[in-house]
């Protein structure tokens, strides 16, 4: 919420005149400070399910077994323009706090990439065009 919001929020609500500036003084003396937020991946029931399984799956691996593992990812990045970011009023210690996120769904016109990573180091990043699945 930014603070022009929550300052029309407090006018109506209380029916006080009160000021941005005031409002910005008393968030921060209370500790609190304005950060943009983090974004975090928007993950389904199904995601996290998956996700799970294959953990539970993998019970009494030993380092050696993790070692011949190559993990595999893609990422899709939005090309940033207009207002970029959402702020949020926080305390410093908040970052990981699941309410201070914002929270996104990808979308499709945006530069996908390619990497991996395994118990030897990182792989070469791969610009993608259009989808990728797992059978490619």
């Amino acid at each position: 919420m930014a603070v022009a919001d929550l300052v029309t929020w407090a006018r109506k609500s209380f029916g006080k005149t009160i000021s941005e500036a005031s409002t910005r003084r008393y968030i921060k003396r209370c500790g609190y400070a304005f950060f943009k937020a983090r974004r975090k991946p928007f993950l389904t029931s199904s995601n996290k399910r998956r996700g799970v399984a294959w953990v539970k799956s993998h019970p009494g691996w030993i380092p050696s077994q993790w070692k011949k593992v190559l993990q595999t990812d893609e990422s899709l990045f939005e090309v940033p323009y207009g207002n970029i970011g959402r702020k949020v009023i926080r305390k410093k210690d908040e970052a990981n706090d699941p309410s201070c996120y914002k929270r996104v769904v990808l979308k499709a016109s945006s530069v996908m990439v390619w990497g991996c990573l395994a118990a030897n180091g990182v792989g070469n990043l791969h610009f993608c065009t259009g989808t990728i699945k797992a059978t490619d």
